[in-house]
């Protein structure tokens, strides 16, 4: 895929994975190899959709920025992401997550992530959000 494709089809991830948090649409965008390391802590696919599955019973709702930034490496069809995630959580409170994200892409299906997370606001109620598990 190139950039442009890249870029419609993480947007649609987002929009259908953590947004609107539908499970079943998962095998749509990840690979069954699918590995994420998240603030160093890698999981399989299993363990991401049951990250999606935690979300669910902790937050009310999230919204995705637009991207700010958008690196694409047509060859290694690899994505680089910035964007600030906003959660507002069961209990009221809302916060913000700024992320990087490194997207591995193969057959129009993502294969691996390595992202960094840091909470820009209320810090310790929002800094294990993005590696939240079962």
């Amino acid at each position: 895929m190139d950039r442009e494709q890249a870029i419609e089809f993480l947007s649609r991830m987002y929009q259908e994975i953590i947004v609107d948090m539908k499970i079943e649409k998962i095998p749509d965008y990840f690979s069954k190899q699918y590995i994420q390391t998240t603030d160093g802590v890698s999981t399989d696919i299993a363990e991401f959709t049951s990250h999606v599955q935690a979300l669910k019973g902790i937050v009310n709702s999230i919204s995705i920025s637009p991207f700010y930034d958008v690196l694409f490496d047509d060859d290694k069809q690899t994505a680089t992401l910035r964007y600030t995630v906003t959660a507002n959580k069961k209990g009221g409170k809302t916060g913000e997550i700024e992320v990087i994200a490194i997207f591995e892409l193969d057959n129009d299906k993502i294969v691996r992530c390595n992202e960094q997370s840091c909470p820009l606001n209320q810090k310790e109620e929002f800094k294990d959000l993005a590696s939240v598990n079962y």
